[in-house]
Formats: C-alpha cells, structure tokens, sequence
C-alpha cells in the first residue's frame, strides 16, 4: 500500500478570509506608518538634499518602524552604524576597480560586516551593513559616500520622529486592554457560578469555570504588556512623561493574577459542589459570589488610573457579603478562596502606596 500523502495546502488554504481580514486589520497601522514615513523621508533627502534616489533614507526609516514597541530608537542606531559600515567598506573595496563583481562582492560583505561587528554587534547591523555594501559596490557610481550617510541619516531621523513622537503608543492603554479583559472574564465566571448553585446546574458551573479559565490565559498577555509599557516609557519621550503614572498603576496589578487564581479556585468549588449535591444552594455563597462580581465589573469598567481611587475601606457590596478577616483554622476551603480573592480585589481598589 503506498503511503498516503498530504495535500499541499498554502496559507491562504488554511487561512479563512475571517483570519485574512483580521491580520491585515491589525498591521494596516504599522503599513501607514511606514509607508508615510518612509515617504517623507525619501521627499525630505530630495528636496532638502538634492538626492536623487535617497534610497538608504527611505528604508532606515521603513525598517526603523518595523521594529517592536520600545526598541525602535535601538534599531536606528542599528540602522546607521550598518549602513556606516557598509559605506566606507564599500567605497574602498569599489576603490579597487577590478572587473570581476564576484571577487568584490565576497570580501567586501565579509569586511563590512566585520566593522559592523566591531561597533556594534547586533543582528540588523549585520543585515543592514551587508546590504549597503551590496549598493555602493554595484550601484555606488551615483551618489557619494557622504550622500549615503546623509540619507541614512535622515532616514533615522525620520523614523525617530514617527517611533518617539508621532506614532508611540500610550503604556497605560498597552496595559489597561488586557486587564479589562481579564477583569470581565472573571466578573463573568463569578456570576454564571453564583447562578449556577442557585439553579443547581452542573453544566452553568462548567461554564463558570470556563470563563475562569479564559481570565487565566489572558494573564501571560498582561504580562507581556507590562513588559512592553516599561520598554515605551523607557525608550521614548511619550513614555518618558506617563513613567510616575504607570508606576502607580502598575504596582497593583500582581493582585489581578491572585484575583484571578482564587475566582478560579472557587469556580472549581462550585463546580464539585454542584456534582455532589446535585441541588441548589441555601447558603449565602450565591450572594457573596454576586457581590464580588459587582465589585470586580465596576473595577473593569474604570480607566486604569483610577483603578485605585481613594478609598480606605471596602466597598459596600464587599462589606455586606462578608468582612476581610482571615479566615480561621478548619474553615472549608471555599470560604479560604473566597476571602482570598476578596482581599485581593480590596487591594485593587485600594489607594496605592506612595
């Protein structure tokens, strides 16, 4: 029997026009930004500069762009000392004016990327030395080197004027998104598992714990964009003016992983409740469920600044469904959960140190 194969399948096969839409959706901004800038800095090298194919302008300030959110300055310097290198090895190894492109372009990479290893060693400046060293030797007749680096230069500067200035992203929107989202994930599994034990439906409770779970993967995105918040307000100058602001809205956060963990936990609770008594709840829990749910929707729907407004006692919906005392030894582990997630949500709520 002959092996079975594989249909050959290319992207677009596997790739619905629903995921199509939403990828070119989420880099339409990206392409603008640096087809506008690498545009302007190509009109800039001409008009200003008298070039006539400024082409190292308009791709350091293409590929500047490219780069991830915080380290776009870092690639423009990259940019320049590759192009830098390329140039001056360039310009001697074309200097030599032998017949044979073969035997100019071999050395001629090899020491450029050298020079760039020398200054800085990064991967785009090898990329870029070796890639303006290509230009000058077969192409360099047109310009000068000085031109080069004027149009490098300039394209740099484009390019930082988009990444630092124009086109820099706000480090408390990069972090409030994700924990809007966790926050409303979770709000949700607290409400389906308090309507779960009032009805006595196991499959409301494997729902709650969905939700739970949903919140839960989300957690690795909000860290991600902590992570990315402090590249922003650490590398550009839009960033720089939200640092005091970010540091007050960050430092509670770690609460929102123990939130989230103990919400989960309860879920799970009610769930094995649920399949062993098979019936609906009498207790208070179903309540105090609702009321840590309220209390953790009203904190998603604040902007994440005053996610920690001045207040020095729990909300009222908090106060009601039980006090923020420890529980005691031999208490049942639910009520161990509860109280953990409802500290955690006070600690949110609450004014942070300064």
């Amino acid at each position: 029997m002959k092996p079975a194969r594989w249909p050959h399948r290319s992207a677009f096969d596997t790739a619905g026009p629903g995921l199509l839409r939403h990828r070119l959706r989420v880099a339409a901004p990206l392409i603008a930004q640096c087809a506008l800038m690498a545009g302007l800095a190509w009109w800039i090298s001409q008009s200003l500069f008298g070039h006539a194919t400024p082409i190292f302008a308009a791709t350091v300030a293409l590929i500047c762009l490219t780069a991830g959110m915080g380290g776009r300055g870092r690639q423009a310097v990259d940019l320049f000392v590759g192009v830098l290198a390329g140039v001056l090895v360039g310009e001697g190894v074309r200097a030599l004016r032998t017949g044979n492109t073969f035997w100019l372009i071999v050395p001629a990479i090899a020491l450029a990327m050298a020079m760039a290893a020398l200054i800085d060693p990064r991967p785009l400046t090898y990329i870029q030395a070796g890639t303006a060293v290509l230009i000058v030797v077969t192409v360099g007749a047109s310009s000068s080197p000085v031109d080069y680096l004027v149009d490098a230069a300039v394209g740099g500067l484009v390019g930082l004027l988009g990444s630092q200035v124009l086109f820099t992203p706000d480090p408390l929107k990069l972090v409030e998104t994700p924990v809007r989202e966790i926050l409303s994930d979770t709000a949700d599994a607290l409400r389906t598992g308090a309507e779960a034990l009032r009805r006595g439906s196991v499959a409301q409770a494997r729902d709650a714990c969905e939700h739970a779970r949903d919140a839960h993967a989300r957690l690795g995105e909000l860290s991600g964009a902590r992570a990315a918040a402090r590249r922003v307000t650490g590398r550009t100058v839009r960033g720089r003016r939200r640092v005091a602001r970010l540091r007050r809205a960050d430092r509670p956060l770690d609460d929102v992983d123990v939130l989230v963990a103990a919400v989960l936990l309860l879920c799970d609770d009610v769930q094995t409740r649920l399949v062993r008594a098979g019936s609906p709840a009498s207790d208070p829990l179903p309540a105090r469920l609702t009321g840590l749910a309220d209390g953790v929707a009203e904190l998603a729907a604040r902007p994440l600044p005053a996610m920690a407004p001045a207040m020095t006692a729990p909300p009222d919906r908090l106060r009601r469904s039980a006090d923020l005392t420890p529980p005691t030894q031999d208490v049942p582990a639910t009520d161990v959960h509860l109280h953990d997630a409802r500290t955690a949500l006070h600690r949110l709520q609450s004014p942070p140190d300064h």
